[in-house]
């Protein structure tokens, strides 16, 4: 039986090939990864009870698959490689990532960081103050199974959306299909006050091309797309308002 060759001594051409494939192993993978990991099903951690009983009340349709948590680091650098990316809100929350088998937890404190590090256009604002003048502010969001769920601290709210240049009202809780990339569809929870008309709901957010189209009701409207971009300075959650220690009502834990 032969002698077994030194990894070092006798076979350094084996060596230094198996180094060069594993390397170009791990570059592809990272190019595949792109803007969003891979498979962040298996690779994130679950989230804690206490948040998987919230999941089950607020979102049941989601507590029979597992649930992660996405850290606040991990939010900040997932938003980030989106801004660099030149990605849009909308092209982010419509990635294949929420048609995972799994759903994705971001919570209240990982919302937050990332509104103070981002000046997003999501479909509805992680806070802000309403046409009273009273703060309000999503307590958390979930995503899967081909959903984005959000959840604010109470019902009602009635802001100003400035880019759409018309008042929004929204619900508690709002949700999304997000059936492909580009399309958030049959929208619930949120709509647009009209004269005579009542609230008229939103029924889907579209992106085309450099717009991104509306549809409430039987009307439609255009914006431009808004690219993810950093803030001039990273801001404290704090200087958006009032913390959300003071906010009542169900929110996860």
């Amino acid at each position: 039986m032969g002698r077994v060759p030194s990894r070092w001594g006798e076979r350094p051409s084996l060596c230094i090939g198996t180094i060069l494939l594993g390397s170009l192993l791990l570059a592809a993978r990272s190019l595949r990864a792109g803007v969003v990991p891979e498979r962040l099903c298996e690779n994130l951690p679950e989230v804690t009870p206490e948040v998987k009983a919230w999941v089950a009340q607020v979102a049941p349709e989601l507590a029979q698959v597992p649930v992660r948590e996405l850290p606040e680091k991990a939010a900040l650098e997932v938003f980030g490689r989106a801004s660099a990316a030149g990605w849009g809100s909308i092209d982010l929350l419509t990635r294949d990532l929420f048609r995972e088998p799994c759903a994705f937890h971001f919570s209240r404190e990982a919302l937050r960081s990332v509104d103070a590090a981002f000046d997003l256009d999501l479909p509805s604002p992680i806070r802000g103050k309403d046409n009273d003048g009273h703060d309000f502010a999503m307590i958390g969001l979930l995503g899967g199974r081909g959903k984005v769920l959000i959840f604010y601290d109470r019902d009602g709210i009635v802001y100003r959306n400035t880019m759409h240049d018309r008042n929004l009202r929204l619900a508690s809780r709002i949700e999304f299909d997000t059936p492909t990339a580009g399309v958030l569809d049959n929208v619930h929870g949120l709509c647009a006050p009209v004269l005579l008309f009542g609230c008229v709901r939103i029924r889907s957010i579209v992106k085309d091309g450099e717009k991104v189209k509306v549809r409430a009701g039987t009307f439609t409207s255009e914006s431009p797309t808004k690219v993810i971009e950093a803030r001039a300075r990273s801001s404290s959650p704090d200087d958006f308002g009032r913390d959300d220690r003071g906010i009542t009502g169900d929110r996860p834990p």
